[in-house]
């Protein structure tokens, strides 16, 4: 008995599209990353997290274990931070300034960056997320 079958034309995509994480997915693991930075550096231990890397020698990528740099800064006595998309600070204010007080202990830097992962988390700053990751992709792409 012969199969019957319906034809259409449809191509499947070569390509699975990778599972990619947001920039707001990014940046609020990032900040969670940069409270248990901060959270160490009180301690006075050392926080590490796994990267993939390539290395002279070997094929493909393997991992490294990396202290992630640090998103706060300390001057004059006071603790500033900033928050950082790609290679660059992200404009929060809206006012072309990426750098914003956070007091003059690092438990306030950790306080503070705690409630700017759950505003970032909220979405209440896509927009300028959006604009900082736009300015990444530019850069790698010139």
């Amino acid at each position: 008995m012969p199969i019957k079958l319906k034809f259409a034309e449809v191509t499947r995509s070569t390509s699975t599209t990778a599972r990619q994480r947001s920039p707001r997915d990014v940046i609020v693991g990032a900040l969670s990353e940069q409270i248990a930075l901060a959270q160490a550096t009180m301690r006075g231990e050392t926080f590490t997290v796994s990267r993939l890397v390539y290395k002279k020698g070997e094929k493909g990528k393997v991992t490294k274990n990396v202290v992630p740099r640090a998103w706060w800064f300390e001057t004059d006595g006071k603790f500033f931070g900033e928050v950082r998309f790609g290679n660059g600070a992200v404009d929060l204010s809206g006012k072309n300034l990426t750098a914003f007080e956070c007091g003059t202990a690092l438990s306030d830097v950790i306080a503070i960056f705690e409630k700017l992962r759950d505003a970032v988390g909220a979405g209440e700053f896509d927009a300028q997320i959006v604009q900082a990751r736009e300015k990444a992709t530019r850069k790698a792409a010139a």
